[in-house]
């Protein structure tokens, strides 16, 4: 199994990276945050298939790996990605194992080059940056009406239909209705599109509140332990969501109370239409406007954190 070392030295920078990566499958992870954690490892005994690395670090240059592996005699494809370039990229020598990117850098992007590089493309399709889930609620609490649908192999195989913020039907190739709700709801695999729905496609065959829906689908994800292939695996992703969803609640009921509620609902909704419409930075912009004011609101920071990782908007502290 591939195995992927990544060099940085901000901490919050560093979790996304893995948090992200982690979701690519045949794919195991190392990390340090420095020069000398990262050595430590190597003569320990790590051999990774590709090194991820910052330049800008605490103790050395990241650029110096270069010599360290070679005085080590590993052959590794070296990927540096800083926000420097201009300061230290006539210092990168030419080499074929070695690219440079710059910072911010997409999550879609990073899984593209850790798949090419460990040849793991064609194990699995990555995760899409926004899930199904994450799309649901979005269009839920927005009074959406879209179609969210998984693609595999670059065919549509799953969809669930919100039609004015309710969810209306699902289907999958193992069915229609509440398990195909479920499945989807909690897959991991495939690449999930949202398009705008003009009119629902076929009789309703889900009934319930969008959020008590999940909840139950969560609870027996949970106590049933199947994955999104239909084999009993991890339900991590299930307890996860139930967490969420109850803090979103208290969130929900706090704003009833707040003066500014207008304000904030009408910025959520808009940033809600510019996520379902793609204009990422257009989203970032809107729900930092309504991060002002709500700073404590999880469901905001959940989002901007996630348009941070896709490279959009900028991460505090900046990373170097």
């Amino acid at each position: 199994m591939p195995l992927v070392l990544i060099l940085e030295d901000e901490a919050t920078l560093r979790e996304s990276m893995v948090r992200g990566l982690q979701k690519l499958p045949g794919i195991e992870l190392a990390e340090a945050g420095t020069v000398e954690e990262a050595l430590r490892l190597l003569d320990g005994g790590l051999r990774p298939n590709l090194i991820l690395s910052d330049i800008d670090l605490p103790d050395r240059s990241g650029i110096e790996m270069l010599g360290e592996l070679g005085s080590r005699n590993i052959r590794v494809p070296l990927v540096y990605i800083s926000a420097y370039l201009k300061a230290y990229g006539s210092q990168i020598p030419r080499h074929a194992n070695v690219e440079v990117y710059e910072k911010p850098i997409s999550l879609q992007e990073l899984r593209r080059i850790v798949s090419d590089k460990t040849g793991s493309a064609g194990e699995g399709e990555e995760a899409a940056p926004f899930g199904a889930i994450d799309y649901l609620q979005l269009a839920c609490l927005g009074r959406h009406s879209v179609s969210i649908e998984v693609h595999r192999q670059g065919k549509p195989t799953a969809r669930i239909q919100i039609v004015q913020g309710e969810v209306w039907s699902a289907e999958d190739d193992a069915g229609l209705g509440w398990d195909a709700f479920r499945r989807i709801a909690f897959s991991m695999k495939g690449n999930v599109a949202c398009h705008a729905l003009k009119e629902p496609e076929g009789s309703r065959t889900i009934q319930g509140n969008w959020e008590e829906l999940l909840m139950e689908a969560a609870r027996q994800t949970d106590e049933e332990g199947w994955n999104d292939d239909g084999r009993h695996g991890d339900a991590e992703d299930g307890i996860d969501l139930l967490t969420d969803l109850q803090l979103e609640d208290a969130q929900l009921v706090e704003a009833e109370q707040v003066e500014d509620a207008d304000e904030y609902e009408a910025l959520w909704d808009e940033g809600v239409k510019a996520l379902l419409d793609k204009d990422h930075e257009q989203a970032y912009e809107i729900f930092t406007r309504a991060a002002a004011l709500r700073p404590d609101d999880r469901k905001l920071e959940a989002n901007l954190a996630r348009l941070r990782e896709m490279g959009f908007g900028k991460s505090e502290p900046e990373a170097g």
